[in-house]
């Protein structure tokens, strides 16, 4: 298999990297413009694939998606994260796009995922030695694999933090790390509540990879501004604390590790189990119960073997494809509803800064990148 190493100094960085790496520096604008600038084919795809979803899955074409993004969400984000709109401005000059579009693309958990969940199978565990390891199996729309972009993003002034994430091209937040060993995953959760006073999904996770320093800084972030829709974030820092955030816009329940013999560790899908699906209603799809059961099965398996936490053997439990094609490793059944493959592996250890991302389902031999702080 291919291993491809970016991060660390850009004169540094392969350019045969089975993924285009985006490299973005300076002021909220300057980053945005490099992003749009460096992306913008990709972005224009990703564009025209959700102008398509949004209107085939949800009924909302790409203008309404426009005035949705604008009228409700705009206001708010002006107000509680004004960088991150700067960026977007910067992105859509860059891409040659408006405004409007770039934030119709960081919205679509809010104006898409209440309709539809995607996949997604996320584990985290601390070993008996310390590392703190956090992965996903990233599951979604076949055709997004061509806007697919490795991000890294250093803002200007002293005190910045990098980060490191794979995204969608557009989307300023999404799966990564920071420099301070802060990392997050993602889980949709399909439910209708919004609230659009709070922060959207993407955005937050940007919100946590630039500013939380540890897990309890992005606990507390989660807290202050909430979540506009519901999500599954999985969060861990390079010290070892870790858990688990059901977000809704009505509570945010936290889901404590469950003990393993080489380590506590949490896995989630797409459904709620902690409390607050007393109040809050899902509609998850079947074999999120069945992924879970089985992550948490090959965890304990492992545990009981004396097998620890590592990119192999992490690898290994995210490539099991029982019950295929909706298994942990997914394949790309049909044209339906669930035709959702696995589109990437993300697997981070937090304790030594380094991340190895696998382009594809990780049960088959495919491209890797590895990076580290």
């Amino acid at each position: 298999m291919a291993i491809s190493k970016v991060g660390g100094q850009s004169n540094g960085e392969r350019q045969d990297a089975p993924v285009k790496t985006v490299h973005c520096s300076g002021t909220p604008y300057e980053i945005g413009l490099a992003h749009g600038c460096q992306a913008a084919p990709e972005i224009h795809r990703n564009v025209e694939l959700y102008t398509a979803y949004f209107r085939t899955r949800s009924g909302v074409s790409w203008e309404d998606a426009r005035k949705t993004a604008v009228k409700d969400y705009l206001p708010n984000l002006e107000e509680i994260y004004p960088e991150i709109i700067e960026e977007m401005k910067g992105i859509a000059d860059g891409a040659k796009l408006t405004l409007e579009d770039i934030l119709a693309l960081n919205l679509r958990s809010e104006i898409l995922l209440t309709a539809y969940a995607d996949g997604c199978t996320s584990l985290s565990q601390r070993t008996n030695s310390g590392t703190m390891v956090l992965s996903e199996n990233w599951d979604w729309m076949y055709e997004v694999r061509e806007t697919v972009v490795f991000l890294r993003v250093t803002g200007a002034g002293s005190g910045t933090m990098t980060i490191h994430m794979l995204t969608e091209a557009g989307i300023v937040g999404k799966i990564g790390m920071n420099s301070a060993g802060v990392g997050i995953c993602m889980n949709a959760i399909r439910c209708t509540i919004k609230d659009p006073a709070r922060m959207p999904v993407h955005i937050m996770m940007r919100r946590i990879l630039q500013y939380a320093h540890s897990f309890d800084e992005a606990k507390s972030i989660l807290n202050k501004y909430g979540l506009a829709s519901s999500v599954n974030f999985m969060i861990a820092d390079k010290n070892g604390h870790f858990g688990d955030f059901e977000c809704t816009p009505i509570e945010i329940f936290l889901i404590q590790p469950l003990p393993s013999p080489e380590g506590p560790f949490i896995t989630h899908t797409n459904h709620l189990y902690s409390d607050v699906r007393n109040r809050v209603k899902d509609s998850p799809a079947k074999h999120s119960f069945t992924r879970q059961s089985r992550i948490i099965e090959l965890t304990l398996t492992d545990g009981e073997k004396g097998v620890e936490a590592s990119f192999d053997s992490i690898r290994a439990r995210l490539s099991d494809e029982q019950g295929y094609p909706l298994s942990i490793c997914r394949g790309r059944p049909d044209e339906s509803m669930e035709a959702h493959p696995t589109l990437a592996c993300c697997m981070m250890d937090l304790t030594s800064g380094k991340a190895r991302f696998l382009l594809g389902r990780p049960c088959e031999d495919i491209p890797i990148v590895e990076f580290g702080l």
